[in-house]
């Protein structure tokens, strides 16, 4: 079956409208012959949490058990129960982020013909391909999409399923028509503080870090993004010397620029970006990666459409309950009244006798 406008709406680019004859089937059975993630190993988190919910129970259960095997003698009990709480808590973040992006995409299933429909529901079922997903995001319209997924605890399957799942996900790329960077853009950020009791005020366990690197842009604008997870030591058996710990502790922790503080009093992402580099997993300690696609425009889109939704919303409740909807705005004081009117007793809003009338009518 022959798909041109839903591939061209795809492409959106000169060179593939010039291209006749291109028809989904085909482009999708050479995907076929690319390597994919399962589950167990580097497979995107399913788009659809409600249909494989026992699924994704059952896996987070099997990938904890990463977390407990294997782990460094040197690292603190503390920190391995953190390692263990974040990698359940993202996994099912991830997971509710991933339907939730799919489930407000601007298009609809049943504009697209059942092929089409067959392959949104095989990512629904977390058994698409990373081309497959790409396709899907770009004609349901989704802001952001998984391509692809590792847990990797202390680096445990990083040196085996962590090149093969970037090369898998580049593959695919290209084959759309993709561009991968020689050097990827690359950004760490600190995200939560490790054991940190606020009435304490010392830090001097770890940091959960990310590091987001742009891999490359597809030809509608969607750019192509790796986003690593792992916990920076900041304990005495640190590469950091007390003189740091200090002045990392230093920082006023209730100001919102206090995790771009930490990052430039530590140096936190060039001594994480060497630890990582040099394998030193017992202090910079990988919990996971995933590789993702992100459309700026389809998000603006999204954001504009969820805007009108809410002002349609509120017309229609406008339209509905114009006294509740005059006292929200102000239209009317919120002076409480409270009056018998014979049979029936008002307790509310000061209201007009016309108001009043229609409030009361039968």
């Amino acid at each position: 079956m022959t798909h041109e406008k839903e591939i061209a709406q795809f492409r959106g680019s000169e060179t593939y409208k010039d291209t006749d004859g291109i028809d989904l089937s085909a482009l999708l059975e050479k995907a076929q012959f690319l390597r994919r993630g399962e589950p167990l190993t580097y497979g995107a988190t399913p788009l659809s949490r409600a249909r494989t919910i026992q699924q994704q129970l059952d896996l987070a259960l099997d990938l904890q058990q990463l977390t407990y095997r294997d782990i460094p003698e040197d690292v603190p009990m503390e920190i391995i129960g953190y390692v263990h709480a974040t990698f359940v808590t993202r996994f099912h973040n991830r997971a509710e982020a991933n339907e939730e992006n799919y489930m407000g995409a601007l298009n609809v299933h049943t504009e697209f013909s059942p092929e089409v429909q067959e392959m949104f529901q095989r990512g629904e079922l977390g058994q698409a391909s990373a081309s497959e997903l790409l396709l899907t995001r770009q004609l349901l319209g989704i802001r952001s999409v998984e391509l692809a997924c590792l847990t990797h605890p202390y680096g445990k399957r990083i040196e085996d399923l962590l090149p093969e799942m970037r090369e898998a996900v580049k593959d695919h790329v290209e084959l759309l028509g993709g561009t991968y960077y020689d050097e990827p853009e690359t950004r760490y950020r600190v995200k939560e503080i490790v054991g940190y009791d606020k009435g304490e005020e010392k830090l001097d366990k770890a940091v959960l870090m990310t590091r987001k690197r742009t891999m490359g842009t597809m030809p509608d604008g969607t750019i192509i993004r790796e986003r690593s997870s792992f916990v920076l030591r900041l304990d005495d058996k640190s590469p950091f010397t007390k003189h740091e710990i200090s002045l990392l502790n230093s920082v006023d922790l209730s100001q919102d620029d206090w995790q771009d503080k930490l990052m430039k009093l530590g140096k936190l992402d060039e001594v994480a970006a060497l630890l990582l580099a040099m394998d030193e997993f017992s202090y910079a300690i990988p919990i996971s990666t995933t590789i993702y696609a992100y459309n700026p425009e389809t998000a603006q889109a999204i954001e504009k459409r969820d805007a009108q939704l809410l002002i349609d919303k509120e017309e229609i409740f406008a339209k509905e309950f114009p006294t509740i909807a005059a006292v929200r705005s102000g239209e009317i004081e919120t002076v409480r009244v409270s009056k018998d009117y014979g049979a029936m007793f008002y307790s509310g809003p000061a209201i007009s006798s016309e108001q009043h009338s229609k409030l009361f009518e039968n």
